[in-house]
Order: structure tokens, then C-alpha cells, then sequence
């Protein structure tokens, strides 16, 4: 066989597998995952990278605009949500939404809805300290599918959200005043969203706990990286199986090593290490104590020991302040339940 009919035979194989798993995917009705699946599955690479938003493999990314939901809140309605439509000026101008205030852009994960504890808790912890537009981007249509579809759907909802910034920008908003957070998935969502949006780019993007599965350092398009913003901070809490372990933004903190995180037992799955993640940052926000960072040398150095000893400066994870001007690979410790902050002393 030739290289160029084995090319052709390639392709065909190719065309059949995405048919097939096409068709599987939209007959089957997809439940919780088991234990290690499909999340192991993706994590061994059974399936192709997530695609990027301008990949022309688009023939899974049935997200309609009826499946993403973005939500305001505000102080004049902290509990009881104004849906927001793209390209709809009215539901705009006559909902709570304050043109002199900031905006947070709150975004999901795998297996959660605009309902779930990230959304909701970090949208409590900003409106208790300040009077801002919280923004939830409810996805959970497109989430609560197994994770390889879910993974798939992240272009799709990076799209709608792109579109939506958009819209806010032709009403007048400037994006120097917008401030992105996704978890899991959603850091891929936002991460997108940042990188495509028009009159940009976006003043910050929080990453919490990134997902790993069926994402890779090599395509930054698919993914949350440091350019898809002015300045990209990330927490790591999972790495190196439900989360990113590799640095990802200007600045990236690594609770407890990023790995595994104290209090959640032998977490076999994951799940907890990779919810603290939020839970970390929701908390950073309100809390009189800070969750003090030292820096390291390199993350070399915290990715071979599991700490770092550090050079001296510090920073502080999260909080309502945005750490400008600053780079590099941030280690700390925490409590094993709440509150999880440490203080001022020694973060090793």
C-alpha cells in the first residue's frame, strides 16, 4: 500500500470513528461516572485532545445557545437571579446591572450547574465585601454529560461566552473592568473566552484547579494559558490528575505542594484536592486571615521536593486584590478544614 493510500485509509477510519462515536454519544444517556471513569480513561488518552475553538472538529459541540444561562447578581438582588441574553440590549439596561461597577465572571465545572458551591459561594464571598456585577455563567447542560463530552462542549461554551463579552463591550462596557473565574473545565471556558475577545484583552482571569484530562501543555488554544489575559493567576490543588500540575498563568500558588490536600483523606478520586481549589479562593476573599504564599526558586524546585524553602518574598493567594506586576510559583500550606487560612507566619 502506498503512503498516500494509506493516508486515505487513515482518513476513512478516522471519518467512520467520529460517525460512530457521534452517534453513540448522542444515544446514550451518560450517569455519574463510576470510579475512574471516564475521567481515567481521558487522563490515559483514549480519546482525542479536547479541540480548540477554531478546530474543524466541531462535529461534537452540539451546545445550543438555550444551554448557557448567564445570571446577574448584585447587592439590590444577592439571592435572585436577572438572566442576561447576548445581543439582548433591553435585558440589559433594565436589569440590576451597574455600568460604574466591576465585573466577576463566575464559571463552572464538570458536573456542577450556576447552582453548585463554586458559583455560589464566591458570589457571596464578593458581594459581602463589595458592591459589584457577579456574573454566572450556568453551563450545566453541557457539563452533565461524561467528562469527554463535557471536555468537548469547552470550546462550544468558550465560544458563547466570547460572544457575550462581546455584547457587553458594544454596551459599553471595557474590559479593563472585567475579572473572569472558572473552575476545572470552566478555567478552559474563560481561558478561551479571554483569548478571542474582541477590544480585549481581558483585565484578569482566575484559574481554579484547571482540568488535566484530555487538555495538554502543547495546545494553549484548547486551554487556559497566560496570554488569554492581561494578568492570569491559577491554584493548583489536584494536579497531575484532575487538575494541571505544569504553571499556567503569571502567577500560579500551589496549596500544600498542588498535589494532594490535607483533610481529604485517600481521595482516590480526586474530587475533594480538586474542590478546594474553590473553596480556597471563596474563602481568601472574606477572610481577615490571608492565605500567605512564599516564592519559590522555580517550579522545579516544588515539583521535585513537594515544597520549596523559598526567596524571601511572599505574596497572598486570592483576596479581592489583583496582584499586578507580579510572576512566579507560589507554595503554601493550609488547614485541613476551614477555615483553611494559615496567616502571616510561616508558610512553609
Amino acid at each position: 500500500m502506498s503512503v498516500t493510500d494509506s493516508l486515505k485509509f487513515n482518513k476513512v477510519l478516522f471519518d467512520v470513528w467520529k460517525v460512530g462515536f457521534a452517534l453513540i454519544a448522542s444515544a446514550v444517556k451518560w450517569d455519574a461516572p463510576p470510579q475512574y471513569d471516564p475521567v481515567w480513561l481521558a487522563s490515559v488518552q483514549l480519546y482525542p485532545p479536547a479541540p480548540a475553538l477554531n478546530d474543524t472538529r466541531f462535529w461534537l459541540g452540539w451546545v445550543n445557545d438555550a444551554d448557557v444561562e448567564f445570571r446577574l447578581f448584585t447587592r439590590r438582588n444577592p439571592f435572585e437571579f436577572q438572566v442576561l441574553t447576548t445581543n439582548d440590549s433591553a435585558s440589559l439596561h433594565q436589569s440590576n446591572f451597574d455600568f460604574s461597577k466591576k465585573v466577576k465572571v463566575l464559571t463552572h465545572g464538570w458536573l456542577n450547574h450556576g447552582y453548585s458551591p463554586m458559583p455560589e459561594s464566591i458570589k457571596e464571598a464578593y458581594l459581602n465585601v463589595s458592591d459589584l456585577n457577579i456574573i454566572v455563567v450556568d453551563w450545566g447542560v453541557a457539563a452533565n454529560v461524561n467528562y469527554i463530552l463535557a471536555s468537548y462542549n469547552v470550546a462550544s461554551v468558550g465560544r458563547l461566552l466570547t460572544e457575550f463579552l462581546n455584547f457587553l463591550i458594544g454596551e459599553g462596557v471595557s474590559m479593563d473592568d472585567v475579572h473572569l473565574i472558572g473552575h476545572s473545565l470552566g478555567a478552559h471556558v474563560v481561558g478561551i473566552a479571554g483569548a478571542y475577545v474582541k477590544k480585549g484583552p481581558i483585565d484578569t482571569i482566575t484559574g481554579l484547579d484547571p482540568a488535566l484530562p484530555l487538555f495538554t501543555l502543547g495546545n494553549k488554544d484548547a486551554r487556559l494559558d497566560k496570554h488569554d489575559a492581561r494578568h492570569v493567576e491559577v491554584i493548583h490543588t489536584c494536579g497531575g490528575y484532575l487538575g494541571f500540575a505544569s504553571p499556567l498563568g503569571h502567577i500560579d500558588f500551589y496549596p500544600n505542594g498542588g498535589t494532594r490536600q490535607p483533610g481529604c483523606g485517600t481521595d482516590f478520586r480526586g474530587f475533594c484536592a480538586h474542590n478546594r481549589a474553590h473553596m480556597y479562593f471563596s474563602e481568601s476573599i472574606i477572610s481577615d486571615v490571608p492565605f500567605t504564599a512564599v516564592r519559590c526558586e522555580s517550579y522545579d524546585e516544588l515539583y521535585y521536593s513537594g515544597s520549596c524553602k523559598g526567596t524571601g518574598e511572599t505574596l497572598v493567594m486570592g483576596g479581592f486584590d489583583i496582584h499586578y506586576g507580579k510572576d512566579g510559583v507560589y507554595y503554601l500550606t493550609t488547614n485541613a478544614e476551614k477555615p483553611f487560612a494559615r496567616g502571616e507566619g510561616d508558610p512553609t
